[in-house]
């Protein structure tokens, strides 16, 4: 009897909510924290349009004409949606519970910039919101790989583990799959941790070089600090050259050439405005040049000449 009363139960439940009506179809959009109506990467009007028409004429549909299933895997192939609920309330409400994607990092690519969850799933970066987490720079279009920037989680994830290198690491530099860079908050060297494995080895001995060689070397000798192989924690010295100054040097000395030194239009010989009388007129003499002889060689005027000049100068 027990048994025919469930089978009977259960079918007249199933007709009748195949015959019951939507009488509301609702909305919500919770934070990372569970608060409803918090601002985000996806609102609650964003997905009613993601919906189409279905949010507008639901009221008066038969519920069983709502697909629940179908809606969730809509929502869930949003890049903004990290969850959604999908359910059908004993009143006739249709409810959407969805929560947007939680980020926890954020990625610079040449050109792009986006957020990735813990699945590695990317949301492109909106400028309405911000979250305060990991960045990792870097390209990752390396032919014959599956390095993305999800193979960088585990990394992230083991940093935020431990509250001093999760407060110490302030961003993550991706030169190749096997050459992955931290940037520690003091800029004085970076962190070569070669592929992202092995992390208590490698964190172990770099833990071991800050307590017991920094102190007595000083943070400004070294520029990178490399994990990549066994075992080993290489340093290399920062290399500082000299720095080259750029001098002018100022020939007081130099020689004033006379010869270029030419009187502007309108300007006499020894005239200083245009209009005004010259001190002098007469021309600047012209230097005395030696006169060349047949054989090359330059040699002084004659006395004879010169007294022929001055004789000729005096009967003018």
């Amino acid at each position: 009897m027990l048994a025919v009363y469930l089978v009977v139960a259960l079918t007249m439940t199933a007709m009748e909510a195949d015959t019951q009506q939507c009488r509301a179809f609702e909305i919500t959009v919770e934070d990372v924290d569970g608060t409803a109506g918090a601002r985000s990467f996806v609102t609650s009007a964003e997905l009613a349009r993601e919906l189409d028409s279905l949010p507008a004429k639901a009221t008066g549909m038969a519920l069983a004409n709502i697909n629940t299933q179908s809606i969730r895997k809509h929502l869930l192939s949003l890049d903004k949606i990290e969850d959604a609920e999908v359910l059908r309330l004993t009143d006739g409400t249709v409810r959407i519970k969805a929560t947007p994607i939680i980020p926890v990092a954020r990625v610079f690519e040449p050109g792009r910039s986006y957020y990735i969850n813990r699945a590695g799933k990317q949301v492109s970066a909106d400028a309405r919101y911000h979250k305060d987490v990991p960045i990792i720079e870097g390209s990752f279009n390396y032919p014959d790989s599956t390095f993305t920037p999800a193979s960088l989680l585990p990394l992230l994830g083991y940093i935020a583990s431990d509250s001093v290198w999760n407060s110490f690491i302030s961003m993550i530099k991706v030169k190749s799959p096997t050459d992955i860079i931290l940037v520690p908050v003091i800029r004085e060297h970076v962190i070569n941790i070669g592929s992202p494995n092995n992390f208590d080895d490698k964190f172990a001995r770099l833990r071991k070089f800050y307590t017991e060689v920094l102190p007595q070397q000083g943070w400004e000798k070294y520029d990178t600090l490399s994990l990549k192989w066994r075992g080993q924690l290489v340093a290399s010295k920062r290399r500082r050259g000299p720095q080259k100054v750029n001098v002018v040097n100022y020939d007081d000395d130099e020689a004033v050439d006379m010869g270029t030194m030419l009187a502007g239009e309108g300007v006499a010989p020894g005239q200083t405005m245009p209009g005004v009388k010259a001190h002098s007129e007469k021309p600047i003499p012209a230097r005395v040049r030696p006169v060349s002889s047949s054989d090359g060689n330059s040699t002084k005027p004659s006395p004879t000449a010169v007294a022929q000049k001055k004789q000729t100068q005096k009967s003018e």
